[in-house]
C-alpha cells in the first residue's frame, strides 16, 4: 500500500490535487476578506447616512469640475444640504431604471447653487412613457429651494456596454458621467451627484418624480463565492481520498485472483495427484505380477 502510494506517478497525483485545493481555498480566502471590507465600507456609509446634513461647501468646493480635486471616497453618502435653483431645461433623463418593479426613467436636473457652482440632482423616478425632457408632469419647484440629499460617485462611461454619445446634446443618458454632462450644463458642473433619498409611503402621479429611497448597501456575492471555492476545495479532497481508498482496497483482491496463494493451493493436488496417479498404480501392478511368478 505505501509503494503504491510513493510511486512518481502517485506523488505528481499528489501534488497536483493538493495544488487544486489550496488554489481553491486560497481564492475563498480572498473572497472572504472581500466581504469583511465591504461590510465595514457598509458599516461606515451607514453612519454617513443617518448623520445630520452638511453644507456642501464645508466639505468640498462646490464649483470645481475636476474629479481629481475630489475625494469621492471621502464625500460617498455624505448627506448635505445646498440651496439654489432648478434648471429644468437642462434636464436629463437616466434610461431603465426601476422604481417597485416598473421600469422607467430618473430624472436628473441640474441645480445651480447660490454659493456658485451647479450640481446634478437626482430627483426621482417617472415612468417610460414619460421620455421627453423636461418632464412637463414632474416640474421641480421654481425659484429659489433647499435641497438635502446624499452625495453619490458618478458613473464614466465604460469601455464595453452601453454608452452615452460623445457629440452633441444629450437627453437621455445610460450614464451619470458628469464629465460628459458638464460640456452642455452651463457653468461649472460638480464632479458628483446628489440624490434626493427621500421617500415616500403611497406615492400618486401628481408626486412625480417619485423620490428613489436611500442607495442599497449590499454585500454582492462575495459570501455564497466564499462558499463555493471551499466546497471546491473540500469536494476535491474527498473523490481523491475515496479514489485512493478504492483503488488500494482493490488491490489485494486483483493479486489473489490473478494468481496469490489460493489460486497456487487449488492447482497442487490437482497436479500432483495426475502425476503420481499412473505411476502408484503401475508399481502396485508390477509387484503383484512379481509375486505371482515366484
Amino acid at each position: 500500500m505505501l509503494r503504491d502510494l510513493l510511486r512518481p506517478s502517485a506523488i505528481l497525483s499528489h501534488l497536483l490535487v493538493a495544488v487544486v485545493v489550496v488554489t481553491c481555498v486560497g481564492f475563498g480566502q480572498w473572497q472572504l476578506d472581500r466581504l469583511q471590507e465591504v461590510r465595514e465600507t457598509n458599516a461606515r456609509l451607514e453612519q454617513r447616512l443617518a448623520a445630520e446634513p452638511a453644507d456642501l461647501a464645508s466639505l468640498a468646493d462646490p464649483g470645481t469640475t475636476s474629479a481629481a480635486s475630489v475625494d469621492q471616497a471621502e464625500l460617498e453618502f455624505r448627506r448635505v444640504a445646498v440651496n439654489g435653483t432648478f434648471r429644468p431645461e437642462e434636464e436629463v433623463l437616466q434610461r431603465n431604471r426601476s422604481y417597485r418593479n416598473q421600469t422607467g426613467f430618473h430624472v436628473l436636473t441640474p441645480l445651480e447653487l447660490e454659493s456658485g457652482g451647479v450640481v446634478l440632482v437626482r430627483r426621482g423616478w417617472v415612468p417610460s412613457s414619460l421620455d421627453s425632457p423636461p418632464v412637463d408632469q414632474a416640474p421641480p419647484p421654481a425659484g429659489a429651494v433647499s435641497v438635502v440629499g446624499v452625495l453619490e460617485r458618478p458613473v464614466d462611461q465604460p469601455g464595453f456596454g452601453p454608452q452615452d454619445p460623445d457629440e452633441g446634446v444629450l437627453e437621455r443618458v445610460f450614464h451619470t458621467d458628469t464629465a460628459r454632462l458638464d460640456r452642455q450644463v452651463d457653468g461649472e458642473l460638480f464632479p458628483m451627484v446628489l440624490r434626493i433619498d427621500t421617500e415616500l409611503d403611497n406615492p400618486t402621479d401628481d408626486q412625480l418624480p417619485f423620490p428613489v429611497g436611500s442607495p442599497e448597501l449590499d454585500e454582492g456575492s462575495h459570501f455564497s463565492y466564499t462558499v463555493q471555492w471551499h466546497s471546491f476545495a473540500v469536494l476535491a479532497l474527498i473523490t481523491y481520498v475515496a479514489w485512493w481508498w478504492h483503488h488500494l482496497r482493490r488491490r489485494p483482491a486483483e493479486a489473489e485472483r490473478d494468481g496469490g496463494p489460493g489460486a497456487e493451493g487449488a492447482a497442487g493436488p490437482d497436479a500432483g495427484g495426475g502425476a503420481a496417479g499412473p505411476g502408484a498404480g503401475d508399481g502396485a501392478h508390477t509387484g503383484d505380477r512379481a509375486i505371482s511368478s515366484s
